[in-house]
């Protein structure tokens, strides 16, 4: 073989592991990966007719599992701790943390437990997309099936914001409201997290 052509066949041998190289690299980067928590902001709205009373909580934990370009196959599960839930009202959270409504002591922890996505297929970096989440919701040692609109952004790299909504009735979920609160105290719950993971 004459030296141009052995020359040009090892630049083209160059130019394929290359190519190759950043093929394998641009697979392993759409692959899944786990974000946990690193911040978060929990917030439950109870619209009754006679008050509406507002709780929060910051103390979120949890990883979701996610390939950006895959997001159908997302798994996860966020934790809040039940004494964690803020009212700004001491004698209604300690009505609230006991044995009579969400018996943090027998049911430390709500969960969130993500079981399926809908709607955007994958992740563009720097862009929102719309989704509905599936998933197992428990509470006061009750599970049941909810579905949540949430609102996700990826930076392209290692975190991802996110924002859900869903809604609950808490006696799906057997906490009692005592017929002398019932004006103060709505059945049905809003329930919104604001969260942003990281790698």
């Amino acid at each position: 073989m004459q030296r141009g052509g052995v020359e040009m066949m090892k630049k083209s041998t160059g130019v394929l592991i290359l190519a190759l190289a950043l093929g394998a690299s641009s697979v392993a980067a759409a692959q899944a990966r786990s974000f946990s928590v690193q911040r978060s902001r929990v917030t439950f709205t109870s619209d009754a007719p006679l008050e509406t009373i507002v709780g929060r909580s910051t103390t979120a934990t949890g990883s979701l599992n996610v390939d950006p370009s895959n997001l159908s196959s997302a798994r996860g599960t966020i934790t809040v701790p039940v004494s964690s839930l803020r009212t700004q009202n001491d004698l209604r959270d300690e009505h609230l943390h006991s044995e009579r409504w969400l018996n943090a002591a027998a049911h430390p922890n709500a969960t969130f437990e993500i079981t399926g996505v809908r709607g955007a297929s994958s992740l563009t970096a720097n862009q929102d997309v719309n989704l509905q989440v599936t998933g197992r919701f428990t509470i006061h040692g009750v599970t049941r099936d909810v579905t949540a609109r949430i609102r996700a952004k990826w930076d392209g790299g290692s975190t991802i914001r996110a924002r859900a909504q869903f809604t609950i009735r808490l006696s799906d979920f057997s906490v009692p409201i005592p017929a002398i609160v019932q004006a103060k105290v709505s059945n049905e719950i809003a329930v919104q997290l604001d969260l942003r993971l990281g790698t």
